[in-house]
C-alpha cells in the first residue's frame, strides 16, 4: 500500500515559496553526508508531505523561535534513545517536537512535556507555540495536515492568523487547497493569469473574496493589483 505521506510531491522551489524559506536554505537543509531533511527523492530532488513537514517546523523551531541547529540535531539524537525504538527517517513529521524559553527542544507525548536538550526532563507546558500547531496531528503525534501562513506579517502577528490554506496529502493529492473544499491555490492563479477577476472568482465558488486574495498571493508570491 502507497503512503501518501511519503509520496514525492513537491519541488524545494515549492517549499522555499509555501513556507517563506530563502531557497538557498532549503537546498542546505537537504544536502550533505548528514541532512536535516532526507528527501523521498533525489533523483530528481523532490519532497514528500512529510519533507514539507520537516522544513515547515525546522524553520519555526530556528528561525521563529530561535533554537540552533546543533541543539536541534542534539535534541533529535536524545529523542530516539528516550523513546527507544528505531530512528525515524523523518523525527521532525513524525514527533510534536517545540521550544521552551527558545532554548531547549522539547517532545510532546501524552499530555507530557519532556525537555530533549536536558535529556529527559519534565517541563510544566504552560506555553503555546502559534506557529508550530499550525501542523496538526493524529493521536500518535504523526503530522495529517499543515496550514501554511500566507505571508510573513502573519507568522510574527500576535494573535493565530484564519487557517485559510490546507496542504492535505488526502486531498487533490496533497496539492494547497483552500481549507474545506478541494479548490486548488494553483487553479484559483490560473484563472486570475487567465484574466478572471478576483471578485468573480470568489462569486463563482460562494467564498470570501479576502480568501480569494490571500490564496491567489500566496500562491504567485505577488501582490493583486487594488483595481483587481
Amino acid at each position: 500500500m502507497i503512503d501518501s505521506l511519503e509520496i514525492p510531491n513537491y519541488s524545494l522551489a515549492e517549499a522555499a515559496r509555501y513556507f517563506h524559506i530563502p531557497p538557498a536554505t532549503v537546498s542546505y537543509w537537504a544536502s550533505g553526508p548528514k541532512p536535516m531533511v532526507t528527501l523521498a527523492s533525489e533523483g530528481p530532488r523532490m519532497l514528500s508531505f512529510k519533507n514539507l513537514v520537516e522544513f515547515y517546523v525546522l524553520e519555526g523551531l530556528r528561525h521563529i523561535h530561535g533554537l540552533k541547529l546543533p541543539s536541534i540535531r542534539k535534541g533529535i539524537r536524545n529523542l530516539t534513545a528516550l523513546i527507544q525504538c528505531e530512528p525515524s527517517r523523518h523525527p521532525l513529521a513524525d514527533y510534536e517536537l517545540r521550544t521552551l524559553h527558545g532554548r531547549d527542544l522539547v517532545f510532546v507525548v501524552e499530555g507530557n512535556v519532556i525537555n530533549l536538550t536536558r535529556y529527559g526532563q519534565y517541563e510544566i507546558p504552560e506555553w503555546t507555540i502559534p506557529y508550530l500547531r499550525r501542523v496538526e496531528r493524529d493521536p500518535r503525534g504523526l503530522a495529517q495536515k499543515i496550514f501554511p501562513f500566507t505571508n510573513k506579517t502573519q507568522i510574527q502577528a500576535k494573535a493565530e492568523p484564519p487557517r485559510t490554506i490546507v496542504i492535505d496529502p488526502n486531498i487533490c493529492f496533497g496539492l494547497p487547497v483552500l481549507a474545506g473544499s478541494r479548490i486548488t491555490t494553483g487553479f484559483l492563479a490560473s484563472r486570475y493569469r487567465g484574466g478572471d477577476r478576483p471578485a468573480d472568482i470568489a462569486r463563482s465558488y460562494g467564498r470570501p473574496l479576502a480568501e480569494i486574495k490571500e490564496a491567489i498571493e500566496w500562491e504567485t508570491g505577488r501582490k493583486i493589483r487594488q483595481a483587481a
